[in-house]
């Protein structure tokens, strides 16, 4: 829910967190003007996202993004046999 009040030139926007109901803080909102969340609940809300660095045979480090819980079990995996 936003509550508009005219202070100053732009008009200052008060949005509460859809979980726990607390207001969401003024720079998140100006950060991320579309966010429905405060910082303590978003992380229940966003899927989770890892990186590993892979090394191949005599080869530069190759950095690999995985989100999902399969390809994440996937990319552990093959971390842990090039290693």
């Amino acid at each position: 829910m936003r509550i508009g009040a005219d202070h100053g030139p732009y008009p200052r926007d008060i949005m509460n967190c859809n979980d726990c109901e607390n207001p969401i803080a003024p720079a998140r909102l100006e950060a991320l003007p579309d966010t429905n969340y405060c910082v303590k609940c978003a992380d229940n809300h966003t899927e989770r996202v890892v990186g590993r660095m892979i090394y191949s045979h005599k080869t530069a480090g190759e950095l690999v993004f995985a989100s999902g819980k399969e390809n994440i079990r996937r990319l552990n995996r093959e971390y842990t046999r090039s290693r």
